[in-house]
């Protein structure tokens, strides 16, 4: 993967095309500023990378694999990661980590940031940003099988459940519920009117919106179509919000519970 600098430079970065003295004029003129010793940021540069920087540490962890194009779920805060001998600053809406090695570069690579995600998160919250570099192809179905192998003991049942096909955060936390029950659960699976997120079960068609509405003008439609199909064949049809699914988990946790309880995901379909 191509590495950014997130419009932040080293001195040694800029002295390859500009002379202390046009340096100095830049900062003068507020094209640059001076973050911390060595380190420069120009006027497009990144805010998250240029507090991590200010901090005396790098941009990772989840901070990092959101960085990546990774599917991370919302974090309020900023994940940096400082010096393993550090003095933690004071520092509202951040959260610190230490690693006794620093890169060259103001973020951490990819695969640090994940092993930082799983290693100082819970088992969900890991599973969700490693499936989704799986999933985008930042990583290979081996390297994360290795990821997963060195987080703790105690988090390796759920890393068991690794899927190649998940598609989003919220189908990840939404099939880990089921698979940490033993309900057996397919990922994009297709019947006769098309791919759905989630089938539990027999017969249990479990959809995941994202954190927006479809894009699509018709998409809704279109969805509608294929749920009317698909309970006509014999399935049952849940359809989750992003907001059950992050801002009500609890709540619809009873509910999908419930649904499971009446063992109506054991039918078979007609067709």
């Amino acid at each position: 993967m191509k590495t950014k600098n997130y419009g932040v430079y080293t001195a040694k970065q800029l002295l390859t095309g500009y002379t202390k003295r046009q340096i100095k004029a830049l900062v003068k003129a507020g094209n640059l500023r001076r973050i911390m010793r060595g380190w420069y940021a120009g006027p497009d540069a990144d805010p998250d990378v240029v507090r991590a920087l200010e901090l005396g540490g790098r941009l990772g962890c989840l901070s990092g694999c959101a960085k990546y194009g990774l599917w991370v779920p919302y974090q309020a805060k900023t994940h940096v990661i400082l010096p393993g001998n550090a003095t933690l600053p004071a520092a509202e809406f951040t959260e610190f980590h230490r690693c006794a090695t620093h890169p060259h570069s103001p973020v951490f690579d990819l695969e640090d940031c994940l092993y930082q995600a799983m290693r100082h998160h819970d088992a969900e919250t890991g599973l969700i940003v490693l499936e989704s570099a799986l999933q985008l192809g930042h990583i290979g179905y081996d390297q994360a099988k290795h990821l997963a192998s060195r987080v703790q003991k105690d988090k390796m049942a759920t890393y068991r459940f690794l899927d190649r096909g998940a598609q989003s955060g919220s189908e990840t936390r939404v099939r880990l519920f089921f698979q940490r029950r033993g309900v057996s659960v397919h990922t994009q699976n297709r019947t006769a009117p098309g791919w759905v997120d989630l089938l539990v079960g027999n017969s249990w068609i479990v959809e995941c919106d994202g954190r927006e509405f479809h894009d699509k003008p018709n998409a809704f439609e279109v969805d509608r179509e294929r749920d009317l199909s698909n309970t006509a064949a014999g399935y049952l049809t849940t359809r989750l919000s992003y907001h059950q699914i992050w801002h009500e988990w609890e709540s619809t946790r009873q509910r999908l519970s419930a649904i499971l309880h009446r063992r109506r995901h054991r039918v078979p379909p007609k067709v």
